[in-house]
């Protein structure tokens, strides 16, 4: 495993890539494979991966509840775990207490190495005074209760710097990948993170895995010409042989391209099958910094814009929006619609939404709102949705709305 600076604050060195708790293994019945969860995790810490993430709401809590059990028999001495403080869901400040020790029971630990204010974003500042958020994280830190202050962000650059300069933050958590350069973080964001000495770690690095999913053909033949390029420049990349030798893994080149860069200090993936973790902790072992040379930087920009005209909404499927009142299948529903982007085909992406039962689907909702300040990208869902709507239920034409 590959090792990253991280942060003269922080006496930790994280691993390349770290595991993210936020898209196990489900059985056919919906519920988490906790076996092979289980499996998962362990095989990660056994190569070399260090940091843990989680979280009060992934997997409905069960999430915080498996890495218990991963690590028990010994494995927790081997790694450093992050959990995060659910801001949207303080309504009194005695809720910081039980939302924390709450955390504390269901992960069986007395610490949290890294804790983070979940998904800050311009309206996080008056919850944090309103609430004395800080005092709250500063005492916990000195009573031993975690190491070090964070937070993960979900807004605009100025928004990002207006948090940053808030507090002297121990680290940070950023959405960035070869979609998102321009949203939330840039080089002069990671610049001044580095300056001020947070430690930042990359979240969505394949965009939850969106990236890397039914790959449009015209997209597949730019990330051959990034095989070529490697090839040239002597670089090994994973195919698959048994396959196909022609068969290679775009995921490597998009985790490459974020390693490559010095001020990230490492990615977060949120890892759903056992060979996803084989193959992650494949790619972090061959990871270095400035690895791209200028030709591969350029034909990364070029893929990002054939990405970026291919999307309709920028869902990554992180479902902070499952608490609807009314179950409706949000994700599911704009990845359809981005589908129908992506292949220029209605007629498929209108299928598969058939299979949505009724009640789940976009025509369902009712404009309250609950989704609108948990949704990290900003999305207005409900007024999305009744275009959804119109597009899959009325059968009226995508042109004719996006």
């Amino acid at each position: 495993m590959q090792y990253r600076e991280f942060s003269n604050k922080i006496h930790f060195t994280p691993s390349a890539l770290g595991f993210g708790m936020m898209r196990l293994p489900m059985k056919n019945d919906n519920t988490i494979d906790i076996e092979e969860a289980i499996k998962m995790g362990r095989y990660a810490i056994d190569n070399g991966v260090n940091y843990f993430d989680t979280a009060y709401i992934y997997h409905g809590g069960e999430s915080e509840k498996i890495l218990a059990e991963v690590l028990k028999d010994g494995y927790r001495e081997k790694v450093k775990i992050a959990d995060k403080m659910p801001m949207w869901l303080l309504k009194e400040t005695s809720d910081l207490d039980r939302f924390f020790f709450e955390q504390l029971e269901r992960l069986k630990v007395n610490k949290i190495d890294f804790y983070l204010l979940h998904s800050l974003n311009r309206s996080s500042v008056n919850t944090i005074q309103k609430h004395k958020i800080i005092d709250w994280c500063e005492k916990k830190k000195a009573d031993h209760y975690i190491d070090y202050i964070g937070f993960s962000f979900h807004d605009t650059l100025p928004i990002w710097k207006k948090l940053i300069d808030y507090y002297d933050w121990d680290f940070c958590m950023l959405q960035f990948n070869i979609i998102d350069v321009k949203v939330q973080l840039s080089k002069v964001a990671l610049d001044y993170a580095r300056k001020k000495d947070i430690g930042v770690i990359i979240m969505e690095p394949l965009r939850g895995g969106q990236l890397t999913t039914s790959i449009p053909s015209e997209i597949m033949s730019l990330w051959k010409g990034m095989a070529d390029l490697y090839s040239k420049s002597n670089i090994p990349f994973k195919m698959d042989i048994e396959k196909d030798k022609n068969i290679f893994y775009p995921a490597q080149f998009m985790l490459d391209w974020l390693w490559s860069i010095k001020e990230v200090g490492f990615l977060i993936s949120g890892m759903s099958n056992f060979k996803q973790v084989k193959e992650n902790i494949e790619f972090a072992n061959s990871s270095f910094v400035n690895k791209l040379n200028k030709a591969q930087n350029s034909l990364i920009n070029k893929i990002r814009g054939a990405y970026l005209a291919k999307t309709v909404v920028a869902c990554t499927k992180c479902n902070y929006c499952k608490n609807c009142p009314k179950k409706i299948a949000i994700s599911e529903i704009f990845d359809s619609l981005n589908e129908i982007k992506r292949y220029e085909n209605q007629k498929t992406p209108t299928f598969r939404y058939g299979f949505i039962p009724e009640e789940n689907r976009a025509s369902k909702c009712c404009s309250c709102g609950i989704c609108l300040p948990v949704c990290p990208q900003g999305i207005n869902i409900p007024e999305l949705l009744k275009k959804c709507s119109k597009v899959f239920e009325e059968r009226k034409q995508f042109s004719d709305f996006f």
